[in-house]
Formats: structure tokens, C-alpha cells, sequence
């Protein structure tokens, strides 16, 4: 299964993926078809999350003399998500823990945070964390530029742990 390019925090995917199975659940409970409406025939909100991530869905509808798949559909649904979020969580806690080890050592080194200490244009972080919705606070000491605190090292390992711990 290939993870898609995090455009949404892993913190409001997983609550995504958790609305999702509650959803599945709810279909379940009450025998509702997944996958298209059953009145309608047009493909649903579960269909969509599942193709806008790439993932297989298995269809269950019964209605109108229609018959597509079977009860199952709603358990296989749920293990596909259940797998997909850990990939998910898994890969982002290792892309975290890279930018976390990269943070220290540019502390250690004294190296600047937020933008190139030669070029002075923004550098990878900057991106890593407006991805994920986090606030980001740059240090430069270079060529009498001065940018942000050096606690700023301590502030985004900080704030990226926390996210970590979030989901």
C-alpha cells in the first residue's frame, strides 16, 4: 500500500480514520449499504475517503432487488483502515524522529534553523512543519544576521514531540 503525501496532520487524519470506522460501525448496526446509497446508487462518503487514499473498499449494498457483495464488506473495510493508519502513524513517527534527530544536531552544531545560513533561504523545516499545521521558530546567526532565540532548537523538538505524543 503506498502512503500518500501528508497534506493533513496525522493528528486530524487519525481522527479521519476513527470518524470513518465509527461511521462503518453505525452503517453496520443498522444494515445500511456502503459504498453506493442504497437508494440512489451514487458512491457515498466511505467510497470517497477510501479513494481519496487510494485504499480497496469492498461495496455492500441490498436494495431494490440489488445485491452487491456481502456483510463482510463492513469488517473488511474496517481492517483495511486499521492497517492503513498504522502504515500511516508508523511512517509519520519515523519521518518525525529523522527531523528530531536533525534538530539536535543542528543544536549541537550551533547550525542555523528555519533558513540557510549562507543563503539565507528557507530550509526543509519550514516545510516539515507547516505540513503539519505546527508552529515553526527559526534561529540564524550569520554575516550579522540574528533570527529568532537559540531556544528555538528546544521550542520545535518540544512542539514536534508533542505532536508525536498526539496520535
Amino acid at each position: 500500500m503506498a502512503l500518500p503525501k501528508i497534506s493533513v496532520s496525522a493528528i486530524a487524519e487519525t481522527k479521519a480514520v476513527h470518524d470513518t470506522i465509527n461511521g462503518i460501525k453505525d452503517y453496520q448496526s443498522k444494515n445500511w449499504g456502503i459504498g453506493l446509497n442504497g437508494d440512489t446508487f451514487q458512491p457515498d462518503g466511505f467510497l470517497s475517503f477510501f479513494t481519496q487514499r487510494g485504499l480497496a473498499f469492498s461495496f455492500y449494498v441490498v436494495n431494490n432487488g440489488v445485491s452487491i457483495g456481502t456483510s463482510a464488506a463492513y469488517g473488511a473495510n474496517i481492517d483495511v483502515l486499521q492497517h492503513y493508519l498504522s502504515s500511516f502513524q508508523t511512517n509519520e513517527k519515523a519521518q518525525c524522529q529523522s527531523v528530531l534527530s536533525d534538530l539536535q544536531s543542528y543544536k549541537e552544531k550551533f547550525w542555523a534553523i528555519g533558513l540557510n545560513g549562507d543563503t539565507f533561504q528557507p530550509d526543509g523545516f519550514n516545510q516539515f512543519f507547516a505540513e503539519r499545521g505546527l508552529p515553526f521558530f527559526p534561529f540564524l546567526r550569520n554575516k550579522g544576521v540574528s533570527i529568532g532565540e537559540q531556544s528555538a532548537y528546544d521550542k520545535n523538538i518540544s512542539a514536534l514531540q508533542s505532536y508525536i505524543s498526539a496520535f
